[in-house]
């Protein structure tokens, strides 16, 4: 049985993919997707072990609250995160997006830099999302290139997995009375 100090992982199955998450002493320390359980496992340390349900409380956790995010329960994440193997101004962007990019909304790469107080660094922040360990609960999906067009996505099947993320935000806002007419970038 692992225990929480240790390095472990669960799979879960979600409307669009199965979702690896990993966890370490830290806090959740990546989130990896794919069409195919079998692909997650292999892209793993393979040191980490696979931990059951009751095994670590921290991945029970995180678990528990993408699944409430994929059932709709869930706009805001409250976990602990491990931003530790990525650089100070990718944890400054990476840390800053959830706080300034609501459920529903999205954001370009340019306003995103400005909002991290780096106006000129639109493609820094283009690699701060490309190498996000913790998609969906760091919604790089919300981040989308000039134009509002939809532009690269590391995470699954790439931009057919962002369109997917942000499609279904919008189904849930919608479907749970909000007004519909949130709009899809958030610095309009």
């Amino acid at each position: 049985m692992p225990s929480q100090d240790s390095s472990a992982y669960r799979l879960m199955e979600t409307p669009v993919l199965f979702l690896a998450v990993a966890v370490g002493p830290g806090g959740i320390k990546g989130v990896t997707m794919a069409p195919d359980a079998e692909k997650l496992v292999r892209q793993f340390d393979p040191r980490w072990t696979r931990a059951e349900a009751g095994e670590n409380p921290v991945l029970d956790l995180a678990v528990s609250q993408l699944g409430e995010y994929f059932s709709g329960e869930r706009r805001i994440f409250d976990l602990p995160l491990d931003l530790g193997a990525v650089t100070p101004f990718r944890q400054r962007v990476l840390t800053l997006l959830p706080e300034t990019v609501p459920y529903g909304g999205t954001c370009t790469y340019a306003e995103l830099a400005r909002r991290c107080g780096s106006p000129r660094a639109a493609r820094g922040v283009g690699g701060a999302m490309a190498a996000n360990p913790l998609p969906v609960i760091i919604p790089c999906h919300r981040v989308v290139g000039a134009h509002n067009r939809l532009v690269g996505y590391s995470g699954g099947q790439g931009i057919a997995t962002k369109q997917w993320l942000l499609d279904f935000e919008e189904y849930i806002l919608v479907s749970s009375g909000g007004c519909g007419c949130a709009p899809r970038r958030s610095d309009v």
